[in-house]
């Protein structure tokens, strides 16, 4: 996720300056040919073109709202992952008590028992995210931020085994990184535990049953992000964008060079920096579109899903009651991950 205000200018020229050359230079040839060739056929009526460049703008914006939609969504199931596990949080540190127990626990015991409840759940929130980061539907090729999302991918290649046993027994490291999907595993685990715990009477009947409709809450989020993760954003709207927007990019020229040689024989030239700003404003739209649809994809507008987990973890441990914890997570050049 970008953070600052305004992207810099030495950011957009890595990804704009290709695109810009091009476009000078076909307008430049255009005009060329036009003026010192007396290629005077190829000024054609604007009218036409404005109509498809119209059509074209409604095109993108239903693109762009679409990817920002799910865009949007992304951010808010994680934020829904965030409430809940506060909420989860809190139901261990107050649920889970001596108060029906047959036997009473040493408060050394108990807090062992929501260590490892809370613990595990950290470590379901890093398995969920590294699952939908380790498998990229498709690289990203106009990426703005490459270099630092590059180094936060390589980082977490292999990284599971290891982001599980910062809060995990090496039993259950072991047999979680061998399951197909290991935080859906984890949760199962958590079922489980809390089925011992009810029978030891450790949580009563009433407090069982709220804290397994807060695992499926988390079943619910996970499902939600794996089918915008599992489904990326339908190919014949996106890539029929990408053809519009260049096919009104190419005839553009030709009807501007009609309109300016209206004015005066002179004003033909001026259809180069005309024609740039109008293409380079109809490819950044679609660039954006395009750059947002996936939002599990180690992008520049990727979700800041390290972050949120580095949050959470802060917040459930100080409801442990634990003073060192680690520090937030920090944005690199102004890109949150």
């Amino acid at each position: 996720m970008y953070t600052a205000k305004r992207i810099p200018l030495h950011i957009v020229l890595p990804f704009a300056w290709r695109t810009v050359l091009f476009f000078v230079i076909y307008s430049f040839a255009i005009c060329a040919l036009h003026v010192w060739l007396g290629w005077t056929f190829l000024a054609i009526p604007f009218i036409p073109i404005a109509t498809i460049g119209t059509a074209v703008a409604f095109y993108v914006g239903f693109k762009n709202n679409s990817s920002y939609e799910r865009l949007w969504e992304a951010r808010r199931i994680w934020g829904g992952l965030v409430n809940a596990s506060r909420t989860w949080g809190m139901m261990v540190m107050d649920y889970v008590s001596n108060l029906d127990a047959p036997v009473c626990y040493a408060s050394a015991e108990l807090n062992q028992i929501q260590q490892q409840l809370i613990y595990r759940h950290i470590a379901y929130l890093n398995a969920l995210r590294l699952q939908l980061r380790s498998r990229p539907i498709w690289q990203e090729d106009r990426n703005i931020g490459t270099n630092i999302v590059e180094k936060h991918q390589a980082s977490m290649q292999g990284l599971l085994d290891k982001e599980l046993s910062l809060f995990l027994h090496d039993e259950e490291v072991v047999f979680f990184i061998k399951q197909q999907n290991p935080a859906t595993q984890i949760i199962k685990q958590q079922s489980k535990h809390l089925q011992e715990l009810r029978k030891e009477g450790l949580i009563s009947e009433f407090y069982h049953s709220e804290m397994m409709r807060v695992l499926s809450e988390f079943y619910n989020q996970q499902g939600a992000a794996e089918r915008i993760k599992s489904f990326p954003f339908p190919r014949q709207y996106a890539y029929f964008s990408y053809v519009f927007v260049w096919l009104f990019v190419i005839m553009l020229p030709f009807g501007l060079i009609t309109e300016m040689s209206k004015v005066s024989g002179w004003h033909v030239w001026l259809t180069i920096p005309f024609y740039t700003i109008i293409s380079w404003v109809f490819y950044t739209m679609e660039v954006v579109g395009d750059t947002s649809e996936n939002p599990f994809e180690n992008s520049i507008n990727d979700i800041p899903m390290t972050a949120i987990c580095r949050n959470v973890e802060i917040d459930l441990r100080e409801m442990l009651g634990e003073t060192e914890l680690p520090p937030k997570v920090q944005a690199v050049n102004n890109i949150l991950m």
